[in-house]
């Protein structure tokens, strides 16, 4: 019985992060596999979610917390299909995977913290008022913008490590 399991995981197709994105290898199904679907849902509730809460400040706690909440947990049901997608990797790709998360988290931490400290030395006011062109009013805290930055980092992030490699 053992042997039958061990044997179909070998066979099975491993996963690969050149299977997913922009690339002529990519798969929309694999994109799928990869979270694609889960991070569709957040954007799809998300951003109307934010809209929705500016336009009814009178709404019930309750419905205002449930808004909030449901992107949160389609971002986390992301965050576990990304996570069961490196583990299908093989060694390499997994390493490499996981370092470009860990540099795109790191990177869009510390972009974050720049931005914030620069917003209030007054950077971003003089910014505006010179050329008028509002940078203070980027959704750092948007959950839809985040996961678009991590997934902007990331591919930075795993086109760096991969040269290593070549």
């Amino acid at each position: 019985m053992t042997s039958m399991l061990y044997t179909a995981d070998m066979t099975a197709k491993l996963n690969h992060p050149d299977d997913i994105g922009i690339s002529p290898k990519a798969c929309f199904r694999d994109s799928f596999k990869a979270g694609a679907a889960w991070m569709m849902l957040v954007y799809a509730t998300d951003v109307p979610g934010i809209y929705m809460l500016s336009r009814n400040p009178d709404w019930p706690l309750l419905v205002r917390v449930a808004v909030t909440l449901v992107p949160l947990f389609f971002a986390f049901q992301y965050v576990r299909a990304v996570a069961r997608w490196i583990r299908g990797m093989d060694e390499l790709h997994r390493a490499l995977s996981l370092e470009s998360f860990a540099f795109a988290t790191v990177v869009y931490l510390l972009l974050t913290t720049a931005w914030f400290l620069l917003g209030h030395a007054g950077l971003w006011s003089a910014f505006a008022q010179s050329t008028n062109v509002h940078l203070d009013k980027v959704p750092w805290k948007n959950c839809t913008f985040i996961i678009c930055m991590i997934h902007v980092l990331f591919g930075i992030g795993y086109s760096i490590c991969k040269r290593r490699f070549q």
